[in-house]
């Protein structure tokens, strides 16, 4: 067995022969509740492949491969499309599946370093990414150090803190209010993710009381709350760091633990990370893990709820992510 299988990196061909390289995480069977991640549809999957790059778009189709510029200027709507042109089971990364990897990082102390200064990381100012050949400040697809991986080792995903800001499937603001899809069931292919889909939820804080959790965005402050808004109050666009966000609810769903809203853990180093937030009138989805221009306000946990789906920009790309159908690994 090769060292990059013995670390879950394995290729996978699509029906035209080009390989993607992906990381395989395993679902755990020593908690006593299955991950949302694993759960898809009315079924629990047993690995989920992550793309261990973001993405080139080839012939219409989404493909992780090293040392190429990512695709960038795409859609929400155009990279799903480019995820689900490969086959069953393949799927734009969701927002569970982000922050199951982030939360893998925080236990092992290995939350990634990245491009997030036109081509080094901000804060580590000697690590630096390939630009040959990109656009702007971006780099190649890992073409950093083993830092820029979520384990800080080369079998691990790249590329998760700057670089390009990623789409994800599955969470949304709506007028204010948190929607998103249960479990993780934005994976499936039959899922409809369009802007009127009966699929979208909205997430309950007091199971008693049925009251919903929304973003209140005034004066400079961000508050998750599950508090009606006041008479006076008029929704804004803003950012603020994780450290000052506000969480003001009766009791926390473990949904907004897994969409990484309110994170199971966060380590002292996302403090100063940024997370923005439109409640204005509009439906918003969110892009995560900064990019290339973030400096200070830049990681891996960077989180931006407020891009029009039809929005896309030099700074804006996407990964794609796999799960097994009837056992099939190799897509025919």
């Amino acid at each position: 067995m090769s060292k990059a299988v013995e670390h879950n990196n394995v290729v996978i061909f699509d029906d035209r022969g080009i390989p993607s390289i992906m990381v395989r995480f395993m679902r755990p069977k020593d908690t006593e509740e299955t991950p949302a991640m694993f759960r898809i549809g009315d079924k629990v999957v047993d690995a989920i492949y992550i793309s261990k790059y973001p993405n080139k778009v080839i012939n219409g189709r989404a493909y992780s491969l090293p040392m190429v510029d990512p695709t960038v200027n795409i859609n929400f709507d155009e990279a799903v499309q480019a995820c689900r042109a490969k086959g069953s089971g393949w799927h734009l990364m969701t927002a569970v599946e982000w922050e199951y990897l982030l939360n893998q990082s925080r236990q092992q102390d290995t939350l990634p370093h990245g491009n997030t200064d036109y081509g080094k990381d901000y804060y580590h100012k000697d690590e630096q990414g390939d630009r040959e050949g990109c656009g702007y400040g971006r780099t190649l697809t890992g073409s950093g150090p083993a830092t820029w991986n979520h384990d800080h080792t080369i079998y691990g995903v790249s590329d998760m803190n700057g670089n390009i800001w990623e789409w994800l499937a599955g969470l949304r603001i709506v007028n204010g209010i948190l929607q998103y899809i249960p479990n993780n069931d934005a994976a499936l292919a039959g899922c409809d993710l369009s802007k009127d889909s009966k699929k979208w939820q909205r997430i309950i804080a007091d199971k008693f009381s049925k009251s919903t959790v929304r973003v209140n965005v005034e004066g400079g402050e961000i508050t998750i709350t599950d508090k009606a808004a006041g008479e006076d109050y008029t929704p804004d666009y803003d950012g603020v760091s994780w450290e000052d966000l506000k969480i003001e609810l009766s009791e926390i769903p473990q949904a907004l633990r897994d969409l990484g809203i309110v994170p199971e853990m966060r380590v002292d180093s996302e403090g100063k990370t940024y997370v923005w937030f439109d409640a204005a009138e509009g439906k918003y989805m969110p892009l995560r893990g900064s990019a290339f221009h973030n400096t200070s306000h830049s990681g891996p946990s960077a989180l931006c709820l407020s891009g029009v789906r039809s929005g896309s920009g030099v700074d804006v790309g996407f990964r794609s992510a796999f799960y097994e159908v009837n056992g099939k690994l190799i897509t025919e």
